[in-house]
């Protein structure tokens, strides 16, 4: 009986010790949008960020009003050109991947309003 308690137990501390490991390197790794424009007459989307790839993160993805646009791996500024957005509210968002374009759950938004 106290063999299986020092198993269990063995096997519950690794498992927290391998969450906390995967917490810590999803907090390493952050991205953060600094400046973001659009210019209607070139129809082109700059977005200018801070990235820390940290253990996990590889590159990130651009996303605006919720669709996918694509991998981005500048490591400062991406911008896209061919880019029609109408006027009002939207939602830029850079969302941070592994290496195989796995999200690892870490992403800034940014709302734009185009005028």
């Amino acid at each position: 009986m106290r063999k299986r308690i020092t198993i269990v137990s063995t096997l519950l501390l690794a498992g927290i010790f391998l969450y906390s490991a995967i917490l810590i390197a999803a907090e390493a790794t952050s991205v953060k949008i600094t400046k973001c424009q659009y210019d209607d007459v070139e129809e082109a989307l700059s977005v200018e960020y801070d990235f820390v790839k940290g253990p996990k993160g590889d590159h990130v993805h651009l996303w605006i009003d919720g669709k996918e646009k694509k991998p981005v791996k500048q490591p400062k500024e991406y911008k896209l050109t061919g880019a029609k957005l109408s006027k009002g509210e939207h939602k830029v968002e850079l969302r941070v991947n592994d290496a195989s374009h796995t999200e690892i759950g870490v992403s800034d938004t940014y709302k734009l309003v185009v005028k």
